[in-house]
């Protein structure tokens, strides 16, 4: 139900903003990042960042958003307290009713817990379709991981996973950091992730 919400969204067909919030682990930003991959697949205009990387930058040298079709924001959390921020977004979400304009983000919890300097940023939060998010079972975790390998152009066996779950954390955090970590090793080895490429790469790796 969520990925459908997400993809109507991103097909123009559905609503205007989506907010995703839930604890660390839970698969909010492989969500927001599978967006940005069915998005460029359907060949919309996409920008995504991180509240947390924008929330060292100055909120006047945000840029011109008049090229994009949806706009996603991981972690939008991070921008909380920080007034130039909250208004700029404010009146981001407010373009979602107006001019078009498509939001996907994330927080870490509802709306109504932030610790914010403007009600009406804060508000404005929870006026599109806001989605509690879980902590993912092992099985989804599996799934997650085998999607984001597709989203990489890795192919990953159901060995290769189930070895991954066994043997090494499954925070989903985690095991997406695991991830980047063998697609490195792949492209510089030239060989696909098996299992005896998994206990090679990752003989120090501590989860």
């Amino acid at each position: 139900m969520i990925i459908a919400n997400l993809k109507a969204l991103i097909s123009a067909k559905g609503e205007s903003m989506i907010g995703l919030w839930g604890a660390s682990d839970s698969g909010k930003t492989h969500l927001i990042n599978a967006c940005a991959h069915f998005a460029r697949q359907q060949g919309m205009r996409f920008q995504l960042y991180d509240g947390m990387e924008l929330a060292q930058c100055d909120a006047d040298d945000f840029e011109d958003l008049a090229n994009c079709q949806v706009l996603a924001v991981d972690n939008l959390d991070a921008l909380c307290g920080i007034q130039k921020w909250e208004e700029r977004f404010y009146q981001i979400i407010n373009s979602c009713s107006n001019e078009g304009l498509y939001l996907i983000f994330t927080l870490s919890q509802n709306p109504s817990q932030l610790d914010c300097r403007l009600a009406d940023f804060q508000s404005r939060l929870s006026w599109g379709l806001l989605l509690q998010l879980q902590m993912a079972e092992e099985k989804e975790i599996g799934d997650i991981i085998r999607r984001r390998a597709g989203m990489l152009g890795i192919e990953l066996s159901r060995e290769a996973i189930a070895y991954l779950l066994v043997h090494y954390s499954r925070r989903l955090s985690k095991q997406i950091e695991i991830l980047g970590v063998l697609d490195r090793a792949s492209l510089s080895a030239q060989k696909k992730i098996t299992v005896p490429l998994i206990k090679q790469t990752l003989v120090d790796f501590r989860s």
